[in-house]
């Protein structure tokens, strides 16, 4: 088993400092292909999606993660230089004002902020995302223009990984680069399995959480386990402090996630993931249990592609999701490690 000490952070860092926005995640792909062990085949398909095949005689097991990240999308340029923006995913608008980001254009990067204004003058209204601009330092249209800056660039928060207390991180996107390197992790520490294991780093999560389906069509799994963020409530701000999901305390075991009205909906395969839960009783692995409203995954849709495939998700609790300063416990990664490797040790059948 591999702990906490055990973890590359020098590859989370490079995995998070990636720009990964919807549609636009080949910088992430092209990370995680570099890293990845050089016996597993990769393939990146039409929409981006990346995978990382390992051949065996046994079941076809995919391990799903998503590689895009909540961002900005320049909507016009203002006479003197000013950028507005539209959302990509579901950006904390409250987390905005004052926020350092980065534009990502066809020739480079440039730093950004978010105007806000000054304490003297601020009413204590939150602005709508509408009235929000991006300050790039430009002194007109003309000048953005002669640095690259062009309607259709994106925009992603300046949140470099930084480490805080014990085994605890911060960084922009770990939502749900932290699930990505826990899979590239998996790879490297893997033993010899009779399962045939297919890592699926997804696309397209943050928009529609659609754009992992093609992968169902192409490789026909007959296992199928998602790894994403979830939504820790360990802090004061949250009703349940008193329990529900704590990060250092091991990855979560979903039973249900759904956004209501929306047409999405997870309720995993029961028997898969009852075993996952003996599995890890077994293993003294930790393991707390999900079951939870106003989010869902990429691994939603994928279910019920094709002919369908029994399902079931593992989660990392992340603090603060789609804002710059998200926080997790490396001791969740390791355990995620840990009990993925102890589960495709024993996949000798679906």
């Amino acid at each position: 088993m591999i702990s906490a000490q055990d973890l590359q952070r020098a590859w989370l860092a490079e995995l998070t400092a990636a720009p990964g926005l919807p549609g636009r995640e080949q910088p992430v792909a092209d990370c995680l292909r570099r890293l990845l062990p050089p016996d597993w085949q990769t393939h990146t398909d039409a929409l981006g999606n990346l995978t990382a095949l390992r051949p065996g005689a046994g079941p076809r097991v995919m391990l799903a993660a998503h590689m895009d990240e909540v961002g900005l999308i320049v909507r016009s340029i203002s006479a003197d230089g000013f950028l507005r923006v539209e959302r990509l995913g579901g950006t904390s608008a409250r987390a905005l004002p004052g926020s350092r980001l980065t534009l990502w254009t066809e020739t480079g990067q440039l730093a950004a902020a978010v105007g806000l204004p000054p304490a003297h003058l601020d009413g204590g209204k939150p602005l709508p995302l509408e009235e929000l601009f991006i300050d790039i330092g430009a002194r007109s249209a003309q000048e953005a223009a002669q640095w690259g800056v062009q309607v259709g660039d994106g925009l992603t928060w300046d949140g470099p990984l930084q480490a805080l207390g014990g085994t605890r991180v911060q960084a922009k996107a770990l939502d749900d680069r932290l699930g990505c390197f826990a899979l590239l992790t998996l790879a490297h520490h893997l033993p010899p399995t009779p399962a045939q294991v297919l890592l699926a780093f997804t696309v397209q999560e943050e928009t529609m959480l659609a754009g992992g389906v093609p992968l169902m069509a192409a490789w026909q799994p007959e296992l199928l386990i998602g790894v994403d963020g979830t939504l820790a409530s360990d802090t004061p701000d949250f009703q349940e402090s008193s329990g529900g999901i704590r990060l250092g305390s091991g990855p979560a075991l979903k039973w249900m996630d759904a956004i209501r009205g929306k047409l999405a909906a997870f309720v995993p395969d029961l028997a898969l993931t009852r075993r996952l839960r003996a599995l890890a009783a077994q293993e003294k692995l930790a393991l707390q249990d999900e079951v939870v409203s106003g989010i869902s995954t990429a691994l939603t849709p994928m279910v019920y592609s094709g002919a369908g495939v029994r399902a079931a998700a593992l989660s990392l609790p992340v603090r603060y999701h789609h804002a710059p300063v998200e926080q997790a416990d490396l001791e969740d990664v390791a355990g995620m490690v840990n009990l993925l490797a102890a589960f495709l040790a024993q996949a000798e059948g679906a």
